[in-house]
């Protein structure tokens, strides 16, 4: 009967670390799809604030904005199958540094500007497919 407890026991307690390690991951893993992400996002989510009435726009945003954190939690469960926990907590020393910073700082003009080359660079492709066809 005691073999039973104690094996309860360890079962239990193995249990409720690996629940804290996972509840630890998943917000480091939120915490790090916020700091890539929110100057990402800034220039959409003012783009489609452009298309609201000016005297609406403040709540517009607000209300866009309230919606992120439940985007970050879903996307975090994608960095979570490519990334180990110490993984995503090296990542976030990354960019705590200066250039880390600058990296996400900049990462919404560089996901347009990197779309732009991308459409430029498709329609030389289509030329090319054109030529074979």
């Amino acid at each position: 009967m005691k073999k039973i407890i104690l094996i309860v026991v360890v079962f239990l307690c193995a249990f409720n670390v690996n629940a804290q390690e996972d509840t630890s991951y998943k917000t480091d893993t939120e915490k790090l799809v916020a700091v890539i992400s929110e100057n990402a996002f800034k220039p959409y989510i003012d783009q489609f604030a452009s298309m609201v009435a000016a005297e609406k726009q403040e709540d517009f945003k607000k209300e866009i904005e309230a919606t992120l954190p439940g985007l970050y939690s879903e996307m975090a469960k994608i960095y979570m199958d490519q990334f180990t926990h110490d993984e995503i907590l090296e990542l976030l020393k990354f960019y705590a540094t200066p250039v880390g910073k600058k990296m996400a700082d900049n990462s919404g003009a560089l996901t347009q500007k990197g779309m732009v080359a991308g459409q430029t660079w498709g329609i030389k492709v289509q030329e090319i497919i054109s030529r074979y066809q």
